[in-house]
């Protein structure tokens, strides 16, 4: 229809990659509604007079106020963080967005480990793809390897001891900054006609180990930064013990760990047919979020 404007709503649009489709959309012919899980959480951008976004919230716990968020809207991006209840979540915006007719849902989602999936988290994106594939909907499932701005989780291991903990090995990694697949979920979401794919394999343009990873870190920081490997289970107990994590957060990490030793990851990127440009690279990444990783002064590098 010529002149309609479509309403897309965005879950998740607080987080790394939900903000940024958000502040794209607000770019596009288009209307954007970003859910928030709490009705007291920052505005990831403030309103203005535009009235060309807007926010509701919604427990994802509660289908009626998730039917609510989903209320008149065109299409849905989907994205919940990563949790123990987000198999249950997600298949909540699923009915919703079917219940209130809409179109189509982009979903973030992880790529697949193999026939038989050996991390649990991809095994939560199997049963909520299921969900959606037996929907009805028009939809494209979005699976990016690991994002770039992952690192600003080893934050607090870099800027204080100079060292990066993990039990890969030397085996490399594939990363994808998180803007690269923002745009493609945009471009997806804008999307009139049905999608070519379904699912989608998002790559980055290198595949890095942690002790290359270690040396560009010291290069950027100008301070000297080491890999140490320790075996899974100690990185478990560490990451529980230490670091305070949830134990499905851990076995997450590990496994992801284990993963990349056991099946290499891709080495060239996916994005440049996709978005018909050069991916961004992790040493640009690096260099414009240096500020993360430098030294705090308490800190005791080696």
């Amino acid at each position: 229809m010529k002149g309609y404007r479509k309403t897309i709503v965005v879950f998740g649009c607080t987080g790394t990659v939900g903000k940024v489709v958000f502040e794209r959309l607000l770019k596009e012919d288009c209307y954007v509604r970003g859910v928030l899980r709490h009705p007291k959480r920052t505005l990831p951008v403030p309103l203005n007079a535009s009235n060309e976004h807007s926010y509701v919230s919604a427990d994802l716990e509660h289908p009626k106020e998730v039917e609510a968020a989903c209320f008149q809207a065109d299409t849905v991006f989907l994205l919940t963080a990563t949790h123990s209840n987000q198999i249950q979540q997600e298949i909540n915006i699923i009915k919703a967005a079917k219940k209130m007719g809409v179109n189509k849902v982009v979903k973030l989602s992880a790529p697949s480990t193999g026939t038989i999936e050996s991390v649990e988290v991809a095994k939560w994106h199997r049963e909520i793809e299921a969900c959606l594939e037996s929907s009805g909907l028009d939809f494209c499932c979005l699976s990016p390897y690991a994002f770039m701005q992952n690192w600003e989780r080893n934050t607090f291991t870099i800027q204080r001891f100079g060292k990066i903990f993990g039990a890969m090995k030397d085996a490399p990694r594939n990363y994808i900054d998180a803007r690269d697949v923002a745009e493609i979920a945009v471009k997806q979401l804008l999307q009139n006609e049905g999608a070519a794919e379904k699912y989608l394999t998002l790559s980055g343009p290198e595949a890095i180990s942690y002790p290359e990873m270690a040396k560009r870190l010291s290069k950027v920081t100008n301070h000297h930064i080491e890999y140490v490997d320790i075996p899974p289970s100690e990185l478990r107990t560490m990451l529980q013990q230490r670091a305070k994590l949830p134990k499905w957060l851990a076995n997450h990490i590990v496994e992801l760990d284990e993963l990349a030793v056991k099946k290499p990851e891709p080495t060239t990127d996916s994005v440049e047919k996709l978005l018909l440009k050069k991916p961004r690279v992790m040493d640009a990444y690096l260099l414009e979020s240096k500020h993360c990783f430098q030294k705090k002064r308490l800190g005791i590098f080696n």
